[in-house]
């Protein structure tokens, strides 16, 4: 007689096959379970098909032994609090139920992978990245905290990366769970939370854990993203509970001294055993590192705040005529650059001020007439420890000015001394202002004045005018704008509402603070820049904020770039455009980033010579900036100079690999030249992570070549966009048009206008010259005013 031994591992899958044969059943109609994807402690998760949505859905099962111990009438009902939180950053909740004694909730199907996936894959993600993931993280937290829920199980796996961003699931589930379940729930054994990422109170059985128990797990998520470990570990869940409530946090930089300081410190905050004496929210913890980014980032990628209002594709009068200064002698000096200033506090938490007098500097200076080097270009020497020769020779600087600053409470004391770039030696003594912070407007030009008079500069009447005032600003208030200001670069959702909360708490305190209304205004600007709001939400309420400050002060910098920029790229009205472009050149002649947008202005025009001279005065102004480079190879595509781009393109990659401007530049040049292998090795590239889009490009590419692969992109990106509440029309336009496809380029180019879509004004492009002479392309030009 023959025995059929029958393993534990087989009847764990014939009981498997059983749940799924009896959910398919109960939920026969609504859902169709296809396979498992994954399970945990608390649920085991299934890809099921949403039967009426035609959908594909996450289908959350909890484990029997749990669903019996909760019952099922009061989860369902206290589980329905979490369908209503609606943040870009929570994964939503689209269903639950009980369904023949099994507890189930559905949400979305995210494409793509969760962070732990992307922990086991790398082990550790790059510092910046890690900033940019806890603050989108830190934005979904503060948002449900706000409606009364703490998520109480905040970790790798419960964190989604949908197209390189975060989105946090299981939103409300644990309080579900917790308050359905009370003691009958602790009696199974099961614990909500889990272990390697639960605070000391949570660890405790606390009931009345608040937010502050959220900020601590995320505080040991960001330890182990940057790390590649998390902060304690143990052979028992015990064990490591225990060590969460008594140990110190091991420090990172012992093992990686590459890890920044200020990293170290927020996270180690934030994993203080006492709640109260950890960042009190989300935001503060997430603003703890965004704002330390701020040097690097500016140093590295080129960003800054003035930034923002720049649509993703570029965006002034020719280049001014510029003068030089002649120092006795007979030495002449046309270019300067402020070194980053010394930080005299050594407190890492005056940062904000220390950069805010670097940039308000330049700007003062650049403002009076001087020709400047921008601030990103020289913020690669803030801790450098070149030869002053050297430094200058790089920035091709005649003059140097060194800084430094100093606070004590509401006083403060700047000290610059100017530098020759090629003797090394100090012209004249240190320039020192000292007094109460509410000065500070006037330190900054009465030491524009007195560099100035160091190299001999010849003020015109207006900027002498400009030097002579300067109204008080009220500590407070200026410390909020700078707060804001730098939270402002990080262009993350949860940056730019924090650095609105600091521009309106500018306001508060000071109501006249018109660079604080223009802040708001580049919020708005930013937010439709980056997809977060559509345009024609972003500009009315951008405008508003811009009206404000032009009205307390009608030679603000700022809000006439900002309404520039929204005149150019968001109501297409060219005359005031280039009045506001004028305007703002003539507050401030050198300023790169409007000089290298108003080329854009002015290529849309078909201005093509003054755009080249605007575009290369930018580069000479700021020669490191990399957005600036990457604008400028978008300039020479425009002049049709298609050999230069690809040279220029290249070398802005091979100093930023992820500079999508300069990326887009350079693909548009080879469609020029018709290397399409080349075009395709880039698409190649940029897809190679999403299965779906890549097998429509070798699928299209295999039946049609080039346009066959592009033809297969373009239906996946028309159906993404019917189907997105935040359609991007011109993102289908560019495959269709690479496509060959005119009919249905001009359709979706139609809905573009329909749409508001900021980037229409690139319809001069020579992409766009297979289609130009089309009767509906030329009336769309009409009715755009674009030259035809």
């Amino acid at each position: 007689m023959n025995r059929i031994l029958v393993t534990e591992s087989d009847l764990e899958l014939r009981y498997m096959a059983e749940v799924v044969d009896r959910l398919n059943e109960a939920l026969s109609g609504r859902y169709h379970i296809e396979r498992e994807l994954g399970s945990g402690g608390m649920a085991i998760v299934y890809l099921a098909e949403d039967l009426k949505h035609k959908r594909k859905v996450a289908l959350k099962v909890l484990r029997q032994e749990i669903a019996v111990a909760i019952g099922s009438e009061r989860f369902v009902r206290e589980i329905e609090i979490a369908a209503n939180l609606n943040h870009p950053h929570i994964l939503p909740l689209f269903d639950s139920g009980e369904a023949d004694g099994f507890l189930y909730y559905v949400m979305p199907y995210v494409e793509g992978e969760s962070l732990r996936e992307r922990l086991d894959r790398e082990s550790r993600i790059p510092v910046d990245e890690m900033v940019r993931l806890t603050d989108e993280i830190a934005a979904a937290l503060g948002y449900a905290h706000e409606q009364g829920i703490v998520h109480r199980d905040v970790k790798p796996e419960n964190i989604m990366l949908s197209g390189g961003r975060a989105v946090v699931a299981d939103f409300g589930i644990a309080r579900a769970l917790t308050v359905a379940g009370g003691e009958r729930l602790t009696g199974t054994g099961f614990a909500v939370g889990t272990p390697a990422y639960m605070s000391p109170e949570q660890a405790f059985g606390d009931a009345n854990v608040d937010g502050r128990s959220d900020v601590y797990a995320l505080g040991c998520v960001a330890y182990e993203m940057v790390s590649g470990r998390a902060p304690f570990e143990a052979d028992t869940p015990q064990g490591l509970l225990a060590k969460h409530a008594a140990d110190t946090v091991p420090s990172m930089r012992a093992n990686d001294a590459s890890i920044p300081l200020f990293v170290e410190r927020a996270v180690e905050r934030s994993l203080a055993k006492d709640p109260n004496d950890r960042f009190q929210s989300a935001s503060e913890f997430a603003e703890a590192l965004t704002s330390e980014m701020v040097v690097a980032r500016i140093g590295r990628q080129g960003w800054h705040p003035l930034a923002v209002a720049a649509p993703v594709l570029g965006l002034v009068l020719a280049a001014a005529a510029w003068g030089y200064f002649t120092f006795f002698g007979g030495t002449t000096y046309e270019r300067l650059a402020v070194l980053p200033p010394m930080n005299r506090m050594n407190d890492p938490e005056q940062d904000f001020l220390v950069q805010g007098v670097h940039s308000d500097l330049i700007k003062e200076l650049q403002s009076a007439g001087l020709q400047v080097i921008a601030q990103r270009s020289v913020m690669q020497y803030a801790s450098t420890q070149k030869p002053i020769r050297e430094i200058a020779a790089e920035l091709d600087a005649d003059v140097l000015v060194e800084a430094s600053v100093y606070r004590a409470a509401d006083s403060i004391q700047l000290e610059v001394q100017v530098v020759d770039g090629t003797t090394q030696e100090y012209l004249g003594d240190p320039i020192v202002r000292n007094g109460e912070l509410r000065n500070v407007l006037t330190f900054y030009r009465e030491l524009t004045a007195a560099i100035a008079l160091v190299v001999q500069a010849t003020l015109g009447p207006d900027a002498e005018a400009r030097l002579a005032s300067a109204r008080p600003v009220d500590p407070d208030a200026y410390e909020a704008y700078l707060k804001g200001w730098q939270s402002h670069m990080s262009l993350t959702a949860g940056g730019l509402e924090t650095a609105e909360q600091y521009y309106r708490r500018a306001l508060e305190i000071d109501p006249e603070h018109a660079t604080a209304w223009a802040g708001i205004a580049d919020v708005w600007v930013a937010r439709q820049q980056m997809g977060y709001v559509p345009p024609r939400e972003a500009f009315p309420l951008a405008k508003a904020a811009i009206a404000e400050a032009l009205a307390l002060d009608e030679t603000n910098f700022e809000a006439h770039r900002s309404l520039a920029s929204i005149l150019t790229w968001g109501d297409w009205n060219w005359p005031e455009a280039e009045r506001e472009w004028t305007r703002a050149l003539e507050i401030n002649p050198n300023d790169a980033d409007v000089l290298s947008w108003y080329s854009h202005f002015l290529m849309h025009m078909g201005r093509t010579a003054e755009a080249m001279r605007s575009i290369e005065r930018a580069r000479e102004l700021d020669p490191f900036n990399i957005m600036i480079r990457s604008f400028y190879v978008v300039d020479l595509v425009y002049a049709r100079r298609y050999d230069e781009a690809i040279v220029e393109a290249h070398e802005t990659l091979r100093i930023q690999p992820n500079a999508p401007v300069a990326r887009s530049g350079l693909y548009q040049a080879l469609v020029m030249k018709e290397m399409f292998d080349e075009a395709l090795a880039i698409d190649r590239e940029r897809l190679s992570g999403n299965p779906e889009l890549m097998e429509a490009l070798e699928q299209g590419f295999e039946e049609a070549g080039y346009r066959g692969a592009q033809r297969g992109l373009a239906e996946i990106f028309a159906r993404r966009s019917r189907e997105s509440g935040r359609p991007r029309p011109l993102t289908v336009v560019a495959r269709y048009l690479y496509a060959g496809d005119a009919d249905e380029t001009i359709d979706w180019l139609e809905r573009a206008f329909e749409y508001g879509d900021g980037q229409l004004p690139y319809l001069g492009q020579p992409v766009f010259d297979s289609i130009r002479s089309d009767p509906r392309f030329q009336e769309l030009l009409r009715r755009m005013n674009l030259p035809r």
